[in-house]
């Protein structure tokens, strides 16, 4: 599996965070809540285009940060359960997926101890992101950014 790297601008998100090690499967329910309430964010940047930001440092029970989110362009009017993040420009090693949720996990572990290592880049300390656009909704398929130096 080999990735593609791009370079992304910066943006400004609005959404809500999770922080756990998913165990029981949280981060789904985590985009259920925040798809019941996502209307309720001003000025969004494309009405079908939604990220999963994991920022932060992983902790000693493996925990971390992961927020359901959209990009805005303002963060004007943040919805009062919601809170804002923003994401520095910069390289990252692309990664597209289409397997079951489930399965997600096993995609990550191959990026981090086969295709990243393979790649000659290292890992940088900005955040990952999961890119939820119109793929999504028609076939699971989204793309996975991994920050790169």
């Amino acid at each position: 599996m080999k990735g593609k790297i791009v370079n992304i601008e910066g943006f400004k998100a609005v959404g809500i965070t999770y922080f756990g090690d998913n165990t029981n499967g949280e981060i789904p329910r985590l985009w259920e809540v925040f798809n019941k309430s996502f209307m309720n964010i001003k000025h969004k940047s494309n009405p079908m285009l939604f990220y999963g930001i994991c920022d932060g440092e992983i902790d000693s029970e493996c925990r971390f940060h992961y927020t359901a989110c959209a990009k805005v362009d303002s963060f004007e009017s943040v919805p009062e359960n919601m809170e804002t993040k923003i994401v520095q420009g910069g390289k990252y090693i692309v990664y597209t997926y289409g397997g079951a949720i489930q399965d997600l996990g096993g995609f990550y572990e191959n990026i981090f101890t086969h295709c990243l290592p393979a790649s000659g880049y290292e890992m940088d300390d900005r955040p990952q992101l999961e890119l939820y656009d119109g793929r999504f909704m028609v076939n699971g398929e989204f793309d996975i950014y991994i920050p790169i130096k």
